[in-house]
């Protein structure tokens, strides 16, 4: 019995993008936050945003998956 089609709809493909990219969502966040200090909730989710978005390209260029 093969394994290989266990991971291909969309909620487990979101989910293990989600570990991937997961270390960039508190550091974004924090340094979201740290540098819009007047607006530090909107800061921390666009951060977090940016974050998780910048970890994930890295993550795939330094893999050579892209």
């Amino acid at each position: 019995m093969s394994d290989i089609g266990i991971l291909n709809d969309p909620w487990s493909i979101a989910f293990v993008l989600l570990i991937l990219g997961a270390p960039g969502l508190p550091i974004g966040g924090i340094v979201g936050a740290l540098l819009w200090r007047r607006h530090r909730i909107v800061g921390a989710l666009l951060g977090a945003a940016l974050g998780f978005a910048l970890w994930l390209a890295g993550w795939t260029w330094w893999n050579d998956v892209i």
